[in-house]
């Protein structure tokens, strides 16, 4: 009898002993949960504030945030300093973040990869800004403080965001087009500027552009892929815009001179009671022949262009380039600097 209870009294003590060890197993799986489940919220943050930064920084390539009206071009350091200046608008732990790696160059499109600001672009270049922070020794108050793997003696754990990448580029295509070619032969004189003119000047569409040369005209009508001078086809285009899929640099489209009078009445027609409106326009180069031929001729680029007017009887049509940053969200980058830029994108 004295043996059955000392062999049950034995039992129960490795019982006593399986259920602690199960408690402090389940207890070390719950605090490890946590403190993964903390550093993953911590993590996301982190990738949050790299990603604001990079936008942020892309958006100020072409533009000075502190002065939004001005004509600038590329610069690289203003864009750095812009997304460095933004690590501070964001939190980890309730804490503001105060410093982060921050870079800058050309995001090549066929390898995916950022370039260095020595790069000499192409059209497949596309400036860029990149963004990493993290919670480590030295950076933004140091690792995370764990609250259960402390036990096991790690007390902190290092977290960083994958680098983050943003850029922002010159239009490669289109979306809807008003059916005009512009020459780049005038476009690349006009935005080569520096400084870049305050009040543009008026820009006649379908006449020589003098500062270019005596051969360089402004612009034509373009039927973009039908060889059509008709007024219904091409009063058409003017609402319907460019072909679907939307044309993009390097796609042909066809130079159509010789509209007919008729066409610059719909073109009043068809413009707002007031005010003119804004257009997107391709660019097209001059070579052989120029743009007054009834021709194939390549997209370069786009081309941001503010028709105030249209003149029948002199077959013209009056305007101005807008601001130097009219953006078309939903366009992807590309073309030669004109006025005309891209929303900043992530691209990593």
């Amino acid at each position: 009898m004295d043996a059955s209870r000392k062999i049950i009294s034995n039992q129960k003590g490795f019982a006593l002993v399986y259920i602690a060890l199960a408690i402090a197993a389940m207890v070390g799986m719950l605090g490890l949960t946590i403190d993964l489940g903390h550093l993953y919220v911590v993590r996301g943050e982190l990738q949050n504030a790299a990603d604001a930064s990079a936008l942020a920084g892309a958006a100020a390539l072409y533009k000075d945030p502190l002065n939004p009206t001005a004509v600038t071009t590329l610069d690289f350091v203003r864009a750095r300093n812009t997304a460095t200046g933004f690590i501070g608008q964001n939190k980890s732990d309730k804490n503001a973040l105060i410093d982060g790696s921050i870079g800058s160059g050309y995001w090549n499109l066929t390898n995916k990869s950022l370039e260095p600001e020595s790069t000499i672009p192409t059209s497949q270049h596309i400036p860029a800004v990149s963004a990493t922070i993290s919670r480590s020794a030295g950076n933004n108050g140091g690792p995370v403080a764990t609250f259960f793997e402390r036990v096991f003696g790690a007390e902190q754990s290092a977290v960083s965001s994958r680098q983050a990448i943003a850029m922002v580029g010159f239009l490669g295509s289109g979306g809807a087009l008003f059916p005009m070619a512009l020459s780049s032969c005038m476009t690349d004189h006009y935005f080569s500027q520096n400084p870049m003119p305050v009040t543009p000047p008026t820009i006649i569409i379908n006449s020589v552009y003098n500062p270019g040369g005596t051969g360089c005209y402004t612009g034509q009508w373009t039927s973009f892929k039908l060889d059509t001078n008709n007024v219904p086809d091409v009063t058409e285009l003017m609402k319907t815009g460019s072909p679907d899929p939307p044309l993009q640099v390097g796609d042909d489209i066809w130079i159509q001179p010789g509209a007919k009078a008729a066409l610059y009445k719909e073109v009043n027609n068809w413009l707002p009671a007031a005010g003119g409106k804004d257009v997107l326009m391709a660019i097209v180069g001059t070579s052989s022949g120029g743009i007054n031929t009834h021709t194939e001729m390549e997209i370069k680029g786009f081309a941001t262009y503010h028709i105030d007017s249209a003149s029948q009887g002199g077959k013209y049509i009056t305007g101005h380039f807008v601001d130097h940053f009219t953006t078309y969200p939903g366009t992807t980058p590309g073309g030669p600097p004109t006025n005309a830029v891209t929303q900043p994108k992530m691209v990593q």
